[in-house]
């Protein structure tokens, strides 16, 4: 029997935009679609860290806590700032970043990660779309054909866990439900909370939990579909609005209802589309999974006539294998003119063994074989290679045109204006994609400046290298049109110290008058006397913020020569010193 596994991931365009700029995961964000007369129309949103929830914030130690507003997709923009203003307060709706629709974006980074989830089941498909009215749009989910795959991670239980964790593991929350067929399936992973609600029959206790309790995932045991998917909503089988509100009419509002009525009397009294959406539901009518296109997105493997031991491998047989297969894989690239922008290489183990799958991401596409071939051999040096290898696959998940440069007619490298700078961008992206591939995507961030007054605030720790299964993030232009744009300086310009600490240090400060500037203070056991004072600087944050911060920074030069960074807060009238110069 064939087993179907959904992956859902809720409130898809929001989450797409949050990866490519982590900054906005402060503010409400609005993903809206524009009719013809300019009106726009909610898609999707989320707020991803309120007030409520930033760890060490003034507004979470008050106990800043509102019920969450009631946004639903394909309310107007008007109608969700007037939700959103009640419950979180009318300085949200200030603050909200508003962005346009991108279906093809999310179509393509879809068909990416449907790629990527090529290590749980051979056959991943971009999964298909709501038709429930004001909710129809693009799709938001994944479907895997799961048969025979799920003992290679301990059941189904195991696969659905490792699937939805891994994608956590990756900025993506998900939910999965695996069923006997892809409706059904579909069904289940978008009312896992309803599921949850119900108490589990006594046949399936056999099978395993009913759902577990962080309630990400849900396995529905074989033939069992219409019984313990009976109780949700008709939504759940992508009928259209009006056919459900018809149906709802005469009384009709979940599926076992639907199933206890004959299939004649419904094709006679509605529309055609109800007898087949209980045809797919139940299996009756096929529907094939279609995995997205490979014509520009090559792969290479090589099969073992035997599989043989990792023990028995020289040092040098795994990299020429690889330095094979990513050849293979660049020779059809090479000619449009494009470099790999991330791969993926599965280690096929024996029949009772797991494949073992690695992702390689990269700061900029290459083109380079070596280079690819030595952040394999890094990430593989990581991870346990399996006790038996009966085949290697490389594929490309990623691809982008190569950056083109003029290329000079004379060797000028140690000339003005020569090719000094290129290379050393080249050598800090080779040294930027070896970090990554050593130490893990996340571990490598950079520093993006943003403008906001408040030094803590004014900057964000983003990943450099892209999120295996997804594009890179939008370049430094396009976001500069969003909300809270990144910033090209300091806000503070040249008045900010060379090293900030991670957290403000209380000091002992002895000032001539009780709001005027320090004259003495102890830091790190020593007295310093202050020779010279610049300030004070204001730095107040908004009101719509929540609690303001409110302090006054002083630029003290001590008699030694050191010049530090201090600040009074005004509220409690304590100093603090937050950056020395040099």
């Amino acid at each position: 029997m064939p087993r179907i596994m959904t992956i859902w991931l809720p409130r898809w365009p929001v989450q797409r935009l949050l990866l490519e700029q982590p900054e906005l995961r402060t503010l409400p964000v609005f993903v809206c679609r524009r009719n013809h007369r300019g009106l726009l129309t909610v898609v999707s949103w989320a707020w991803a860290l309120p007030p409520a929830e930033r760890p060490g914030t003034q507004a979470a130690v008050a106990g800043w806590s509102r019920p969450r507003p009631a946004i639903r997709p394909g309310m107007s923009l008007a109608e969700a700032m007037a939700v959103l203003a009640p419950a979180a307060g009318s300085w949200a709706c200030r603050m909200a970043h508003v962005a346009d629709e991108d279906t093809v974006g999310d179509q393509l980074a879809l068909e990416t990660l449907a790629r990527w989830g090529r290590r749980f089941a051979p056959v991943a498909a971009v999964g298909p779309s709501p038709v429930d009215g004001s909710a129809a749009g693009s799709s938001d989910c994944l479907q895997l054909d799961v048969t025979g795959t799920a003992r290679f991670f301990g059941g189904e239980q195991g696969l659905a866990r490792t699937a939805v964790w891994t994608l956590a593991a990756r900025g993506l929350h998900a939910r999965a439900a695996i069923a006997d067929t892809p409706a059904a399936s579909w069904a289940a992973a978008r009312h896992t909370s309803e599921l949850a609600a119900a108490a589990a029959p006594p046949a399936s206790r056999e099978h395993g939990r009913w759902l577990n309790r962080q309630q990400r995932y849900v396995v529905v045991p074989p033939a069992r579909q219409q019984q313990l998917l009976a109780g949700l909503p008709l939504r759940a089988l992508r009928l259209p609005a009006e056919v459900a509100e018809s149906l709802a009419e005469v009384g009709v509002e979940a599926i076992g209802q639907l199933l206890r009525l004959s299939r004649a009397s419904l094709r006679q009294r509605f529309d055609r589309s109800v007898t087949l959406r209980l045809a797919a539901f139940l299996g009756d009518l096929a529907e094939p999974l279609q995995p997205p296109a490979e014509a520009d997105l090559p792969t290479a493997s090589h099969t073992f006539e035997l599989p043989v031991h990792s023990r028995d491998l020289a040092a040098d047989d795994l990299p020429t294998l690889c330095a094979d297969l990513v050849a293979a894989c660049l020779r059809p690239l090479a000619a449009e003119g494009k470099g790999v922008g991330g791969l993926q290489v599965r280690l096929e183990g024996g029949s009772s063994r797991p494949p073992t799958v690695v992702d390689v991401g990269l700061f900029r596409p290459v083109a380079a074989a070596d280079h690819l071939v030595e952040l394999i051999m890094l990430r593989l040096s990581r991870i346990q290679l399996p006790r038996e290898l009966a085949a290697v696959t490389v594929a490309v998940v990623a691809a982008a045109p190569l950056p083109c440069r003029q290329r000079l007619l004379f060797d000028q490298t140690g000339a003005a204006g020569g090719q000094a700078e290129p290379q050393a961008g080249l050598q800090a992206a080779a040294l930027l994609d070896r970090l990554a591939s050593r130490l893990g995507r996340a571990a490598v961030v950079e520093p993006r400046l943003l403008t906001d007054a408040q030094p803590e605030a004014a900057w964000a720790a983003v990943p450099i290298a892209g999120v295996a299964g997804l594009p890179r993030a939008r370049t430094a232009a396009s976001r500069a049109a969003g909300r809270r744009p990144a910033a090209t300086s300091p806000a503070g310009g040249s008045c900010r110290p060379t090293f900030v600490l991670p957290r403000p240090h209380p000091l002992e400060v002895l000032a001539v008058a009780p709001e005027g500037p320090p004259v003495r203070f102890r830091w790190q056991g020593r007295l310093h006397d202050v020779a010279r004072v610049r300030g004070p600087e204001r730095i107040e944050t908004a009101w719509w913020r929540g609690p303001t911060v409110r302090r006054d920074y002083y630029i003290v030069e001590t008699g030694n020569g050191g010049r530090f960074w201090l600040f009074r807060g005004l509220r409690r009238q304590t100093w603090f010193l937050h950056g020395t110069f040099g």
